[in-house]
């Protein structure tokens, strides 16, 4: 069976010594192995302030790489991938970068060294050689909802669109807070696969610990429309003790090791398997591609050359009728982006109508209720409007982010298996002219990947520290409360068509990046195998000028060269086999 890295290892060993002929030095199985290798699951690690998350992430690791404390720690997003030793690296947001040492990462990464972040840092990458992480696994730190720092919450909230899994951390007691409850409601939009993490059970007894299960498992199951949901008990403190300290019956009471089984199944289920066979099936492409072109040369370097010149035409002639097909398959994935772009535009319309609406009776609402008690009615009135505009414009866009991915991940599968079947038309058809056969056409699979779907905007779409000054701009203080409160409903409709406009030139830009992602990733595919074919009759054309002892001497290369890649093809196919075997 193997180990998804084992697995990986193997098939980068193979595609190494691929890569080392002379066949196969174009760009196509150097992309591959760039895919294989930068293969990234992000695991994130989401839950309240003070739930034991960093221990968790040290537990996992087996060294207590991040510090922990008593207080509200993690601050900032801290990213653990796979290196050959201990760095870590600062990002700030004007994009200067820093090295750290251990000790200075509390500086950075705590409430207690940069409160409220005022420092500017944007994310922590630590780099560490663990086995976990060199699995392709990402490990990702993030603040804890709910704390009395609202800015970690808005922190935890904005990196869920990055997340394969998460792994939700609640604790024995206290049980799950609201501001748990209402982060929930939030991660199943975005996470397609969550494991639930019922930590520090070394803290209460047997009868007590499942008292907190079931308690836990009725509030998670009604919160997230499921059940049962699975909960893994477990204590990460008594985990990192036993794996630092050399005890494996603390590790085994810790009861960590179950959780590591179960998420690495999941992590090759899930994504390893499918990576996999989709790099296999890309090298199975390329070995077709290869075969193909020493057999037209075989073939061809054998013909008389005005037969060979009679060939080349009707190859000619074939292969306009497949650029028609590849010019329609463009024109159908532009429609289909083109239909993409309306369907924003539709929702944002009938968003901004039903916002604006909406909006302007809360602050209507909201403004009697407060002008009757408010000592600061203005400065009141502003931080509702904020937070109301803050919270309908993320929670829109994330809502419209899930739609867009999925509607995406298909288009490409689509538009995938179009020029899919023009290589295989290609393939065949060069074999029909050139009178020799081949095996089976290697489909080259579309991993889709539909975090590569996911709209990365620059800066927050909502536009929060512009709205908030907009906002206290066009409020002067010495409004009366008549006038105050129609200045803060032409406001509404004023920042409401702004921040409209801007997602819609956002979206709209994002998805022209993708639709051309999507053409000079596929269409490489067929202009590599057009290429490979052409040389191949360049060089048959060109042995005509030679001896026959020349071409004989050729012919003897070529057979050799047909048999080390069929050789190869073979290790490959069994390599394929092991992989769809593999469960685990």
């Amino acid at each position: 069976m193997g180990t998804f890295q084992q697995l990986q290892e193997a098939l980068e060993r193979q595609l190494t010594q691929l890569a080392r002929l002379p066949e196969f030095q174009g760009p196509g199985l150097p992309r591959i192995l760039e895919k294989l290798r930068q293969n990234r699951f992000h695991l994130v690690v989401l839950g309240a302030f003070k739930r034991g998350k960093s221990t968790l992430i040290n537990a996992l690791l087996g060294d207590p790489i991040l510090p922990t404390a008593i207080i509200p720690l993690t601050s900032v997003v801290t990213i653990l991938t796979y290196g050959e030793s201990l760095t870590i690296e600062v990002r700030f947001h004007n994009g200067q970068r820093r090295q750290i040492s251990q000790a200075e990462l509390v500086d950075y990464i705590t409430e207690k060294g940069n409160p409220g972040n005022r420092k500017g840092v944007q994310e922590v990458e630590i780099t560490y050689p663990s086995d976990y992480l060199k699995e392709g696994v990402r490990i990702i730190d993030t603040p804890g909802v709910g704390s009395v720092y609202s800015h970690n919450t808005d922190v935890a909230y904005n990196y869920l669109p990055q997340v394969d899994a998460a792994i939700f951390v609640v604790t024995v007691d206290p049980p799950l807070s609201a501001a748990e409850q209402e982060f929930l409601q939030d991660i199943r939009e975005f996470v397609h696969k969550i494991f639930f993490v019922l930590n520090k059970i070394d803290y209460v007894e047997a009868a007590e610990r499942q008292e907190a299960l079931d308690f836990t498992s009725q509030v998670l199951a009604a919160n997230l429309a499921a059940c049962p949901v699975a909960i893994f008990p477990l204590s990460a403190k008594m985990a990192l003790d036993g794996k630092t300290n050399g005890h494996p019956e603390l590790l085994e009471a810790s009861l960590l090791p179950q959780f590591e089984e179960h998420l690495r199944q999941f992590l090759y289920r899930e994504k390893g398997r499918v990576l996999l066979i989709s790099c296999v099936s890309g090298a199975l492409k390329a070995i077709t591609d290869s075969t193909l072109a020493l057999k037209v040369e075989r073939q061809a370097s054998g013909l008389p050359l005005k037969e060979l010149e009679e060939k080349i035409a009707r190859f000619d002639l074939e292969l306009q009728g497949l650029e028609k097909e590849r010019e329609m398959s463009l024109l159908l994935l532009d429609g289909r982006v083109k239909g993409v772009v309306a369907q924003v535009d539709a929702d944002l319309e009938a968003f901004r109508k039903e916002t604006t609406a909406r909006l302007r009776r809360e602050v209507e609402a909201t403004f009697q209720q407060k002008s009757r008690a408010a000592l600061d009615l203005r400065k009141e009135m502003e931080e509702f409007l904020f937070a109301a505009l803050r919270d309908v414009f993320t929670t829109w866009r994330r809502q419209e982010i899930e739609k867009l991915s999925q509607i995406l991940a298909e288009t490409h599968q689509d538009f995938a298996g179009r020029i899919n079947a023009i290589l295989e038309r290609l393939t065949q058809l060069t074999a029909r002219i050139f009178d020799f056969s081949l095996r089976g056409f290697a489909v080259e699979e579309a991993f889709t990947d539909l975090r590569q779907f996911w709209f990365r905007f620059k800066e927050d779409p909502v536009g929060l520290e512009i709205l908030q000054m907009t906002v206290t701009s066009l409020l002067p203080r010495a409004l009366t409360k008549g006038l105050l409160l129609k200045k803060l409903l032409e406001n509404v409709t004023e920042l409401v068509d702004k921040h409209c406009g801007r997602l819609r030139y956002d979206f709209h830009q994002r998805l022209q990046e993708i639709a051309r992602d999507f053409r000079q990733t596929w269409l490489a595919r067929i202009d590599d195998t057009t290429r490979s074919i052409r040389q191949a009759l360049e060089r048959a054309r060109a042995q005509k000028q030679t001896s026959a002892q020349a071409v004989a001497a050729r012919a003897g290369q070529l057979d050799q060269s047909l048999a080390e890649i069929l050789k190869a093809e073979a290790q490959l196919l069994a390599l394929k086999e092991r992989i769809e075997a593999t469960v685990h």
